[in-house]
């Protein structure tokens, strides 16, 4: 009988060798962006008359404090790099972690993988255990890049240690919980979905805490990494409530992994229908089935997201009117002003919001590739379905989803928006403006089967896409890109409505590539070999 974590080193050293490009790329990537703000940060706010118009435009701003909370020092360039790029770098970190400890651990138990290995002289937790402590040290790692970027950008020593320690245990924190989820699911897409719905309310309590200034941010990692007030009063002492956070996760997932069976979770699946429909006897309704829960989980999720965002805009008002000297500092004054704020905070939205629903249209086209993978595949194409049938049959669920997706967040945020402004009067246009970002998300929908059906060995490069597509919107003009790079992402090329006018030609031409680079995956699909 081997000790319960008998072999985690040497788990440990192969996990390193499989995510050899893998883990490189999350560094690269995000230690990178991280990096980047920070030296750009300071560049472009180099005068006080600078930093003055941030602090008053962003000190009150209910988007500011929604998406990055309340910044500490934000009269000073250290306390706006942190909150340049506390949005990206929080999130960011926190599914990194949970993405290499579902990878590594249910992931493993799903594929079968992780039974062979258990077959050798291996203990029970030798693969909780080296996936934690691979997650931790990827953490460690970013906190580690990001504290030397912000000490190489001139920033103050203390507050850089200040910002880079909470990003850390930030991470630690989360990877405990997603240690957890991967007990509670019997499948990768599960503990995922756990884990990131975990994050997701962590951060929109934090969110509303710091709109409303109140208790709330209390109940949120999110707001004890914040609390620490980087660059301003530097309360170390929120950092044990982070350490004690981790601990009680760690703790809870060693109770549940000593509960449930190997190769099973605490979560167990719903039996299917002994009898199956018509529907489901169709490419599109099998594929429906399979994609079903997630499906409504992202529907679900952008929904409340979405009408959480048309509830911010009632605040704007009152915010404009408490810091009159927005208006001086944007150019803009009268009427004019509140009008301007909530079209650009509509903006804003509609963006986000279409940047979830392409990482939504990005995994949904990527089952393909996965139960090619897991040869459930070969067994349907062995039937009378064509290989053709197959993947027409997925693409349609995947584009009628994200666009359902995509109606239902502008119903979302109109309803948020008629609610709070008593105007029932912009319900269509809201929705009409947030489906105008379609041809964008369907872009990365032909995109993601475009590798799918050509180079399946590379389809994680889909990802990469989503990624530039989020770097670009919330740090392009932080980042200042060049044209080339921004062009990259096919959001950009879409106008900014509410506040630029709507134009169809840059929608009809990103409607022509995705069809294109759909139809180039499609053909890929039926000529190369499956598997």
């Amino acid at each position: 009988m081997s000790a319960p974590f008998t072999g985690t080193g040497h788990l440990l050293r192969l996990i390193l060798r499989r995510d050899r490009v893998r883990l490189p790329l999350w560094v690269a990537g995000l230690g990178g962006v991280i990096a980047a703000s920070a030296y750009a940060v300071p560049e472009a706010y180099g005068t006080p008359e600078k930093i003055a118009g941030y602090e008053k435009t962003v000190g009150d701003s209910a988007v500011s404090f929604l998406m990055s909370g309340r910044q500490a020092a934000l009269d000073t360039i250290g306390g706006i790099t942190a909150n340049e790029i506390g949005q990206v770098a929080t999130l960011g970190i926190c599914l990194m972690v949970l993405f290499l400890v579902v990878r590594h651990t249910r992931a493993e138990e799903e594929s079968g993988r992780a039974e062979m290995l258990r077959s050798t002289v291996l203990g029970r937790h030798a693969a909780t255990l080296s996936a934690t402590l691979y997650a931790v040290a990827a953490a460690v790692l970013i906190g580690a890049i990001t504290t030397a970027a912000m000490i190489g950008a001139d920033l103050e020593v203390t507050g850089s240690l200040a910002y880079g320690a909470s990003l850390t245990l930030l991470g630690v924190t989360f990877a405990g919980v997603s240690v957890a989820a991967a007990q509670l699911s019997t499948s990768a897409r599960g503990a995922l979905a756990i884990g990131g719905t975990a994050i997701a309310l962590a951060y929109l309590v934090r969110g509303f805490g710091a709109i409303n200034d109140n208790w709330l941010v209390w109940l949120s990692p999110f707001g004890w990494a914040q609390e620490i007030d980087a660059f301003g009063a530097e309360r170390w002492w929120t950092l044990g409530l982070l350490a004690a956070a981790t601990v009680v996760a760690f703790a809870v997932a060693a109770y549940l992994a000593e509960h449930r069976d190997f190769a099973g979770g605490l979560l167990q699946e719903r039996p299917g229908s002994p009898r199956a429909t018509r529907v489901l006897g169709t490419s599109p309704g099998l594929a429906f089935c399979l994609q079903r829960g997630t499906l409504i989980g992202w529907t679900a999720g952008l929904f409340i997201l979405a009408v959480i965002y048309g509830a911010v805009v009632p605040m704007i008002p009152e915010l404009l009117e408490s810091n009159p000297d927005i208006g001086k500092t944007l150019g803009i004054e009268g009427g004019d002003l509140e009008a301007a704020a909530i079209n650009s905070f509509l903006s804003y939205s509609y963006v986000f919001l279409a940047m979830l629903t392409g990482a939504f249209a990005v995994a949904s086209v990527l089952r393909l590739r996965s139960e090619e993978e897991a040869g459930r595949a070969e067994a349907l194409l062995a039937t009378g379905l064509s290989r053709v049938g197959w993947v027409v049959g997925s693409l349609a669920v995947t584009v009628v989803g994200t666009l359902v997706i995509l109606v239902l967040n502008g119903i979302g945020i109109a309803l948020g928006y008629s609610f709070g402004m008593s105007e029932w009067d912009r319900v269509g246009e809201i929705v009409v403006d947030q489906l105008s970002f379609a041809p964008g998300v369907l872009v990365l929908v032909g995109f993601a089967m475009a590798l799918t059906g050509l180079l399946p060995r590379w389809t994680m490069l889909a990802w990469a896409l989503v990624a530039v597509v989020f770097l670009q919107s919330l740090l392009g003009d932080t980042l200042k890109f060049p044209s080339w790079v921004d062009g990259i992402s096919p959001l950009w090329h879409l106008p900014r409505v509410p506040s630029e006018s709507f134009e169809v030609t840059p929608g009809l031409v990103l409607l022509v590539i995705s069809a294109a680079l759909a139809a180039a995956g499609v053909l890929g699909v039926r000529r190369r070999d499956i598997g």
